[in-house]
Parts: C-alpha cells; sequence; structure tokens
C-alpha cells in the first residue's frame, strides 16, 4: 500500500510540474506589454498564482496560446464558478493570460 501512495504521489507532481511549466513566471516586460489593457506587475502575479493554484486541482494547465487571446476571457469566466474565482481574481487570472499571450 506505501509503495502504491508513493507512486501515486510522485505521479501527481510530476504532472503538477508539467503543467507549472506552461505558466511563465511574470516579469516586468509583461506589464508593459499587455496591449491596451493596463496591468501592474503585482496583479499579474496574483493572476499567475491563481492559475497555477486553482485551474491545476482540477485538470493540467494547457499551454497559454493553445487558444486564441479572445477566447481567454470566456474560457475564464465559464470556469470561474468552479474555481470560487471572485470577480477581482477573474480578472487578474485573465490579465496574467493575456499578458503572456502578447509576448509570444
Amino acid at each position: 500500500m506505501k509503495i502504491l501512495l508513493s507512486v501515486l504521489v510522485i505521479v501527481v507532481c510530476l504532472v503538477a510540474c508539467e503543467s507549472i511549466n506552461n505558466v511563465p513566471p511574470v516579469s516586468p516586460q509583461m506589464a508593459v506589454a499587455t496591449k491596451g489593457r493596463p496591468a501592474g506587475v503585482a496583479l499579474l502575479r496574483n493572476g499567475r498564482t491563481l492559475l497555477v493554484h486553482r485551474c491545476i486541482t482540477c485538470h493540467t494547465l494547457p499551454p497559454l496560446w493553445h487558444y486564441n487571446t479572445e477566447d481567454w476571457p470566456a474560457i475564464v469566466d465559464s470556469m470561474s464558478h468552479r474555481a470560487s474565482l471572485k470577480p477581482a481574481e477573474r480578472d487578474a487570472m485573465v490579465a496574467y493570460i493575456l499578458a503572456v499571450r502578447s509576448q509570444k
């Protein structure tokens, strides 16, 4: 039983690490490159933290460039109730995603 539990923990950690690789750290350049949606570094960091901790509890994170920029607000909105996101948290997450997308 202990071996099975250990293997399960290792698999979960590896999946979580792979998902987080799709979520780059916040840089000051991201705050500048938000294309008409001003966002401070603190807001973007909060959005990243929420994305990593709330979304990964249900599924692995897709690469942020997997969906179009225009689609992300609706995607986050449609899942925000499952993640118990308040409107300000939802906005921070969307701001982070759009800032990452603007870097590509």
